[in-house]
């Protein structure tokens, strides 16, 4: 996983190893926070929801789960 923030002052990049961000273990912490949202799913949905990211990543590579961009200098993309 890869998070670039860019603005006038500060441009910075953060790297993360895909298997740290999606496991079980986040899926499970994701779960539990849906939950208090009032959102229920199964730990199997959920597993299968980060098996089907990973094989995602794997095909589209130059994919982003999230760009914002306020203007030309300001923006942050986060890319599996």
């Amino acid at each position: 996983m890869k998070i670039s923030i860019k603005n006038d002052d500060l441009k910075l990049t953060l790297r993360f190893p895909t298997g740290l961000i999606l496991n079980r273990c986040t899926a499970g912490m994701v779960r539990k926070e849906l939950e208090k949202e009032g959102i229920h799913l199964s730990r199997k949905q959920t597993v299968l929801f980060i098996k089907e990211l990973k094989r995602y990543k794997k095909k589209h590579r130059d994919w982003n789960l999230v760009e914002i961009s306020e203007n030309d200098t300001n923006s942050v993309i986060i890319k599996i």
